[in-house]
């Protein structure tokens, strides 16, 4: 409930009108204790380039017992701030207690560590006005100014890379890309899918439940791309609270499974259960044997990365690296399922339940990229039969947990996956239609290729036969 002891929104904040060309906002930040982090992420609402008058910002302090709620009493600012206090320790439940106070059209959530650049709410507002009905995220890059520490960096390149895929118009997007640090959805539709699961509590993976919810309910994603806000909280970040927040993510899976056994084959704890080396079965086993000994022994390793650093061993610091945020993922998978039966029966009830009957359809390539893009937008499969005339070339196969297919990912599909059999198909039959009257794309460039390399080969093997 909130605060009394703060104002509650002004009655004169305007209520939602759905034919306004600049829709209300309601931004809503989840906190706990850190009241100088906050602060800045206030102070950089204050520059935005949105009317101001249709911002209200909604503070969720959880549990906090820093400054926090004493800053907020005497916070000044050109927007509405309402500040409600709860005690759940709970991301997902504060950020729908935020939702439940809010009255914009839409909902933009950011975390406490976000300093928003002055576009931030205008790109959000601007791509909900050309895609309605989308969940929309705006990139949020680490500050890491002049770190060249090797996990600051690893982190740097992760998130960037993340941020730059997504953002690709071929990208096709899975349950792992809603990421709620700076995310904007309709307040109606954020409502009619009860918001983030609040059973979800400290270990995390609210965010990547409500994505699976989201695509389940053909909610499509998008990326503003100027919706940049810089996230402060990796400048203390380290190592070990990387490894922490992977037994998390172990934990959160776990909870994902249950609510979703569609998905348990391609959670990464499948990895656990069909583990191929012996090393890894022999690791896997005494780990739910004997936990405490191998957390002993990972505690030990741990070390040995300051010693690879030190020797600039970026190869070896990184497959150690790796190791050992798999095994404290694991750590967290055992946290929730106790025994290794307990895992081996979590994945086999998930490949029981994972018949997919999901929409399929057939596309002949020789029609043409163009009519099959058509066909794909039209149809919106989750796989199709590829054929270039009366010869086969493949099937994308449907997947759990990611977007329906759209035109835009077909000739990536194509160049990637079954760009050998479609370049054979066309060297027996032809050019596809309309395709002399485009411009080359990337299928057609590595068709190119791939005919070359035939033609090629097949000389050779006619000068060598045997």
């Amino acid at each position: 409930m909130p605060n009394s002891q703060f104002p509650m929104p002004n009655s004169q904040f305007p209520m939602p009108n759905m034919n306004r060309e600049n829709p209300t906002v309601s931004v809503i930040i989840p906190s706990h204790n850190r009241c100088s982090s906050l602060q800045r992420a206030l102070d950089a609402l204050h520059s935005q380039t949105y009317p101001i008058d249709l911002m209200e910002v909604i503070v969720v302090a959880d549990s906090c017992i820093d400054d926090t709620l004493a800053m907020l009493q005497d916070y000044k600012a050109p927007f509405k701030v309402q500040a409600i206090e709860v005690n759940c320790r709970s991301a997902a439940i504060a950020r729908n207690t935020g939702a439940a106070s809010a009255t914009g059209q839409l909902l933009l959530f950011l975390d406490d560590d976000i300093e928003a650049m002055p576009p931030l709410v205008e790109s959000h507002a601007r791509v909900h006005r050309e895609r309605p009905g989308c969940a929309v995220m705006g990139p949020y890059p680490p500050k890491l100014q002049g770190e060249t520490r090797f996990f600051g960096v690893e982190v740097r390149a992760w998130w960037e890379d993340k941020f730059y895929q997504m953002s690709q118009p071929t990208h096709r997007f899975t349950y792992q890309d809603l990421l709620s640090g700076n995310l904007s959805l309709d307040a109606e539709m954020f409502a009619r899918l009860d918001g983030f699961d609040s059973a979800f509590g400290d270990c995390g993976g609210e965010d990547y439940e409500f994505g699976v919810r989201l695509l389940k309910a053909d909610v499509p994603f998008a990326v503003a791309g100027d919706a940049v806000g810089y996230h402060y909280e990796h400048e203390t970040n380290n190592l070990d609270r990387s490894f922490g927040r992977a037994r998390q993510e172990g934990r959160s899976d776990v909870s994902i499974g249950r609510r979703h056994p569609e998905l348990r084959p391609i959670l990464p704890v499948a990895a656990y259960e069909t583990a191929d080396s012996l090393v890894d079965k022999i690791v896997v086993a005494v780990t739910f044997f004997w936990p405490a000994a191998v957390d002993w022994l990972a505690l030990g390793l741990r070390k040995s990365l300051d010693l690879l650093e030190s020797l600039r061993m970026r190869g070896s610091w990184r497959w150690l690296r790796s190791k050992l945020r798999g095994y404290w993922y694991l750590r967290g998978v055992i946290d929730e399922l106790k025994s290794r039966s307990a895992l081996s029966s979590f994945m086999q009830e998930g490949t029981a339940s994972g018949d997919l009957g999901r929409h399929e359809i057939e596309i002949d390539l020789q029609e043409g990229w163009e009519a099959a893009e058509r066909i794909i937008d039209e149809k919106k499969p989750d796989g199709i039969y590829l054929r270039y005339g009366e010869q086969s070339i493949g099937h994308v196969t449907p997947k759990f947990g990611v977007e329906p297919l759209r035109g835009a990912h077909l000739r990536s599909i194509l160049a990637l996956d079954f760009a050998e059999p479609l370049a054979r198909a066309i060297a027996v039959n032809g050019m596809p239609k309309s395709a002399a009257h485009s411009e080359p794309s990337l299928v057609d460039n590595t068709l190119l290729q791939h005919l070359q390399l035939f033609t090629v080969l097949d000389k050779k093997k006619l000068e060598n036969p045997s």
